[in-house]
C-alpha cells in the first residue's frame, strides 16, 4: 500500500515533505511516493523541490504529447488535442500513481495535470486529499482586469461547455475530494459556504510553518540595520503592469538611498521561489550602495534570523516575516496595476492588518529610521484567520488526518 503525494512547484514541495515525514511516523511500513507535476508547467517549467522521505517520480508533458506553443495552459491542450491529449494524461497519471494507491495528497487541484491526476487515483480506488498549501487561497476567483485574462476567461466556457475540447478547471478545493485540511477555521467556513459538506472540511493548519514557531526571539535591530527585501516576480508572470512594478522599485530604491544616507544598512534582496531572471533588475540599479544577493534556494525560515526588517509588497512571505516577530513594511503597487482582483485584494489585506505602509521614498526613509520590534496594532486574530494556528504540530495534525483517510481506506477494502 502506498501515499502518494502530487507536487505542483512553489512551497508545495516543503509542505508535503514536512507531512511525508510525519507520515512516516505513525506508518512506518507505508510506502510514500512523490509526483513532481512541475514540468507540465509550460509556462515556467522547472521541478518542484522535495527533500522528504520516499522515491521521487518526475512527470513528463512528452509522455502525453503535450506541446508548449503558447504560454497558455488551454491553448497548448487545445493545440496538442484537448480531451484526447487529456484522456493520455489520466492514463499516464495512473502508471504514476501505481496500483497501490491508498490516498493521493496535492496541495492543488485546478490544472488539467492536477485534475487528471485525481480522477487517475480514483480510478485506482485511492482517496484524495487536498492540503492547504498557506495563506491567501481564493476559493472562487474574481473578475480578471486584463484584457487578455478577460478574453481567456470568457473562452473557458466556450471550450469546456459548448465546444466540449476542454475538461473543466474547477475552483480550489472544489474537485471532489474525500478531505480537505484547511489552515484555518475561517477557511473551512468558506469551503463549506462554497458547497463542501461539513464533514469533507477539517483543520489542521500550515505544516511548512511550523520552523516559524520556533524563531520568536528576535534581537533588537542593531548597526547596519539588516534589511530582507522580498522579491516578487509579478511583472514578468503578468500579475502586474510591468510599468507600475518598475515604479515601485525606483520608488524602493531612493527610499533605501536616503535611509541608508543616515544609518548603515545591510540589504538582502532575495529572489522569489518562481524567479526565472532577474526580477529586481530596476531596483538594483537605482540603488547607491551594494546589496547582498539571496536566490531563494533555502526556506525563508533559514534567512529570517539574519533579518532586523522585512519588506515586500504582498508575498506571504512577509506573514511568515511577521509570524517570525520580524518588522513588516509594505510598499504598495497601485490596484489599477493588478491583472486580477485577487492579487489586488492580497495585498489590500496585508495593508490592512496594522504593518507600516510606505508608498513613497519618504515614507520608506521614515519606517527604517525608526526600525524597532513588531508594532502592537497588528491585527493577531485577522492573521490568524489565514494561517491559523502556528505551533509547530501542523504538520503533525495533518499527518493525523491523512493516516485516518488510509486506514478507512484499508478498511473498506478488507
Amino acid at each position: 500500500m502506498a501515499v502518494i503525494l502530487m507536487g505542483t512547484g512553489g512551497s508545495s514541495g516543503r509542505t508535503l515533505a514536512a507531512v511525508a515525514a510525519a507520515l512516516a511516523e505513525y506508518l512506518p511500513d507505508q510506502a510514500i511516493r512523490f509526483v513532481d507535476t512541475q514540468p507540465f508547467n509550460l509556462r515556467t517549467g522547472g521541478t518542484t523541490s522535495y527533500d522528504g522521505p520516499g522515491e521521487i517520480l518526475r512527470a513528463h508533458p512528452d509522455a502525453c504529447g503535450l506541446k508548449r506553443y503558447t504560454s497558455s495552459w488551454s491553448a497548448n491542450m487545445v493545440l496538442s488535442g484537448g480531451q484526447a491529449v487529456y484522456r493520455r494524461m489520466i492514463d499516464y497519471a495512473a502508471g504514476l500513481i501505481g496500483a497501490d494507491a491508498d490516498v493521493l495528497v496535492t496541495c492543488h487541484d485546478r490544472i488539467y495535470i492536477e485534475t487528471a491526476m485525481l480522477h487517475a487515483a480514483r480510478r485506482r480506488g485511492a482517496a484524495t486529499v487536498l492540503l492547504q498549501e498557506g495563506p491567501f487561497c481564493a476559493i472562487g476567483h474574481g473578475a480578471p482586469r486584463s484584457r487578455l485574462l478577460r478574453a481567456k476567461a470568457l473562452a473557458a466556457p466556450l471550450a469546456t461547455r459548448l465546444l466540449r475540447v476542454l475538461p473543466p478547471m474547477p475552483d480550489y478545493g472544489m474537485a471532489g475530494h474525500d478531505r480537505v485540511i484547511a489552515a484555518s477555521e475561517s477557511y473551512r467556513a468558506r469551503w463549506i459556504a462554497a458547497g463542501l459538506s461539513p464533514e469533507t472540511v477539517v483543520v489542521g493548519g500550515i505544516p511548512r510553518f511550523d520552523p516559524l514557531a520556533r524563531l520568536r526571539d528576535a534581537r533588537p535591530a542593531g548597526a547596519p540595520l539588516r534589511v530582507l527585501y522580498l522579491v516578487q516576480p509579478f511583472a514578468a508572470h503578468g500579475k502586474v503592469d510591468a510599468a507600475a512594478a518598475h515604479a515601485v522599485e525606483r520608488v524602493l530604491a531612493a527610499g533605501l538611498n536616503a535611509a541608508a544616507a543616515a544609518r548603515p544598512i545591510a540589504l538582502t534582496i532575495r529572489s522569489h521561489p518562481r524567479s526565472s531572471g532577474d526580477d529586481a533588475a530596476v531596483l538594483r540599479a537605482g540603488l547607491a550602495f551594494a546589496a547582498n544577493e539571496d536566490r531563494g534556494a533555502a526556506p525563508l525560515e533559514t534567512v529570517l534570523p539574519e533579518a532586523d526588517l522585512v519588506i515586500g509588497h504582498y508575498s506571504s512571505g512577509m506573514l511568515e516575516a511577521l509570524l517570525a516577530n520580524r518588522p513588516v513594511v509594505c510598499v504598495p503597487v497601485p490596484a489599477t496595476a493588478f491583472a486580477e482582483a485577487a492579487e489586488a485584494e492580497k495585498q489590500t489585506w496585508l495593508t490592512g492588518i496594522g504593518i507600516p505602509v510606505a508608498s513613497t521614498a519618504g515614507e520608506i526613509t521614515a519606517v527604517l529610521a525608526r526600525a524597532g520590534g513588531v508594532p502592537e496594532a497588528v491585527d493577531w486574530g485577522k492573521v490568524g484567520e489565514e494561517v491559523g494556528t502556528v505551533d509547530g504540530h501542523a504538520a503533525a495534525r495533518c499527518a493525523g488526518l491523512i493516516v485516518e483517510m488510509v486506514t478507512r481506506r484499508v478498511t473498506n477494502r478488507a
